[in-house]
């Protein structure tokens, strides 16, 4: 195995955030200033997906046992759910450290989503 080959969750986490900014941009392409756009729904659809895809190559790369209950809790409860799986696949240390990293990439996506209503204010709207 190539030791420089791109682990399959980083082009997850890259959809993910390549959704945030396409979700800011047609949001404000849609709805100029609004806090909601018709769109969101194709885009929080397509984040659940990415979500659920992420956590089932690392429950695949761990080796952990998924329970349907956890696959549906990951997919309608995901704040709830992905904390829980974090700390029963990694214990409370990495637990902790795999929640705070996922607190920090929500973040993340927040700024890239402003990204992308930035980008269509200026580029098309201004």
């Amino acid at each position: 195995m190539n030791p420089r080959a791109i682990n399959p969750k980083s082009y997850v986490l890259a959809g993910l955030a390549l959704c945030a900014f396409l979700s800011g941009a047609v949001g404000q392409y849609m709805r100029p200033g609004a806090n909601t756009a018709p769109s969101d729904i194709w885009f929080i659809g397509a984040s659940v997906l990415l979500v659920f895809l992420w956590y089932w190559l690392d429950t695949m790369q761990r080796s952990y046992r998924r329970t349907p209950l956890l696959n549906f809790g990951v997919i309608a409860l995901g704040i709830v759910a992905l904390p829980y799986y974090f700390f029963r696949s990694r214990g409370a240390k990495g637990g902790f450290i795999a929640l705070l990293l996922s607190i920090l990439t929500l973040l993340f996506l927040g700024f890239v989503g402003t990204g992308g209503q930035w980008a269509t204010y200026y580029a098309l709207q201004s």
